[in-house]
């Protein structure tokens, strides 16, 4: 068995996991753990560092997640073969020098103002209610939380996430439907193991997140780029791909943020119920909405059991819970009872109780409902600064919705200078290019600006700055 013995700080800024990911990856890339190689189990792991199962467990997930590491059923994760990637998935040569974290600026970076978009407002996180509820379940379950939790999700946290769901995204289903996972890289995985046999070409939006670009690589799916519009997908293309399946963020496009408009959801509805093929709803932001009336999930449109239904509580909540959900349609439910003994649960039981207690106590809505009135105020606050320093200049792309916005340069500067001027002013925005399924497409002179993370004065100066450094 591989031995690994990783230099580990518990005072360092970087979390555990992080520490991890970081040693793995260099010895992945580096050639020092072949391709091939079986890697210690998760348990056995952190047993050998003396650390709790999460942390390691998170670390494999990410690997995993970026096509570093693949899980074979029975018998644990092995090292991928890095360069049999898709041609049309792998990275160009401009990115090889590309930060760890495309989405927020590392802990030590000296950097005053990062419009990262992984970032959330964690000063309105309501700690004191979240550590009453992980209280009471420790001390009400009588030890169960401290064994491995149910396989597809604990039941009342699936009971709570039905009614959410209907609730807020008029999602239709049962808690039988749940899936439960461990953010939407793990509910994906999990998800396309399903698919496996069943889906050879996949049809996806021309620009994804690197991780779901990542786990389209790994699954080997023939993958089909769809053209963006102003109103979402090109539905021509889908028809035309012969694609089995087709992935999209219909809510708020990542990273582009248009919204898919009513009539293509009728259509690429239509189209999945005539030709028997699913979509993959990833409802990305769509609790966050500043204009207009709220947008329907696709799920609740479905009268055909064709979408698979994709959120996470990172956005409304923080990312540190690491809890998803996937809603599956009831041929993929078939599927998941006869697969689910080769499926590893790795969210925390002991969060999922918290957060069942937390949404049925009403503490969720509530929150949500204030960080709704809070995003908005941040929303208009980037947008009018915007408009005031940089109109001139910049065009404002997908701001109507969600905690990111684009600015793409008028003077088709590169989207390196941009990034570079803005670092040299203590500013931190972000690449677009890496999200393209083909890097011909890439879009030029663009940068994305996250603000869920920062205060509305931090906004002010930040864009400030940005308009010293692009004048």
């Amino acid at each position: 068995m591989l031995e690994l013995t990783p230099t580990l700080d518990e005072s360092a800024d970087a979390p555990l996991f992080v520490q991890l990911y970081r040693y793995l990856r260099a010895e992945l890339l580096s050639g020092a753990i072949p391709p091939g190689t079986r890697l210690p189990s998760i348990r056995s792991l952190a047993a050998h560092l003396r650390l709790s199962r999460t942390p390691v467990a998170q670390a494999y997930e990410q690997l995993q997640a970026e096509g570093y590491l693949h899980s074979r059923p029975r018998s644990g994760y092995y090292a991928s073969q890095l360069q049999e990637r898709s041609s049309a998935m792998r990275e160009s040569p401009s990115r090889t020098s590309a930060p760890l974290h495309t989405y927020h600026a590392r802990h030590s970076d000296p950097i005053e103002y990062d419009f990262g978009y992984g970032s959330v407002d964690t000063s309105q996180f309501p700690i004191s209610r979240w550590h009453r509820w992980l209280s009471r379940c420790m001390k009400q379950d009588g030890g169960r939380l401290l064994l491995y939790g149910e396989l597809q999700g604990e039941p009342e946290l699936r009971r709570e996430i039905a009614a959410y769901l209907h609730q807020m995204r008029g999602v239709r289903c049962s808690p039988d439907q749940i899936v439960i996972g461990a953010g939407t890289y793990h509910s994906l995985d999990l998800l396309f193991q399903l698919l496996e046999g069943e889906v050879q070409r996949l049809a996806a939006e021309e620009a994804v997140n690197e991780g779901i670009r990542a786990l389209l690589a790994r699954f080997r799916f023939d993958c089909r780029p769809l053209c963006l519009e102003d109103d979402g997908i090109r539905i021509e293309e889908v028809v035309e791909s012969g694609a089995q399946a087709v992935y999209v963020t219909p809510s708020h496009q990542f990273p582009y943020g248009m919204t898919l408009s009513a009539g293509k959801r009728l259509q690429l509805l239509d189209w999945a119920s005539h030709s028997g093929s699913l979509i993959i709803e990833n409802d990305y932001d769509g609790e966050f909405r500043y204009g207009g009336r709220p947008i329907p999930s696709l799920q609740s449109m479905d009268e055909t059991g064709s979408v698979v239904y994709i959120g996470t509580f990172s956005r409304v909540l923080t990312p540190a819970i690491r809890i998803s959900y996937m809603v599956l349609p009831p041929r993929l439910m078939d599927k998941f009872g006869a697969f689910a003994q080769r499926y590893d649960q790795l969210a925390s039981p002991i969060f999922q109780h918290a957060l069942s207690e937390f949404m049925a106590s009403g503490d969720l809505s509530r929150h949500i409902r204030r960080m709704r009135a809070l995003y908005q105020t941040k929303q208009q606050a980037i947008t009018s600064r915007i408009a005031s320093l940089l109109g001139e200049q910049m065009d404002m792309i997908g701001a109507a919705s969600g905690l990111h916005l684009l600015l793409r340069d008028h003077r088709s500067r590169s989207e390196h200078d941009l990034i570079e001027r803005a670092r040299q002013h203590g500013v931190s925005v972000y690449p677009v290019s890496p999200y393209a399924l083909l890097p011909e497409r890439a879009a030029e002179g663009t940068v994305l600006l996250g603000y869920g993370g920062l205060t509305v004065s931090q906004i002010g100066e930040g864009v400030s700055r940005l308009a010293d450094a692009w004048s």
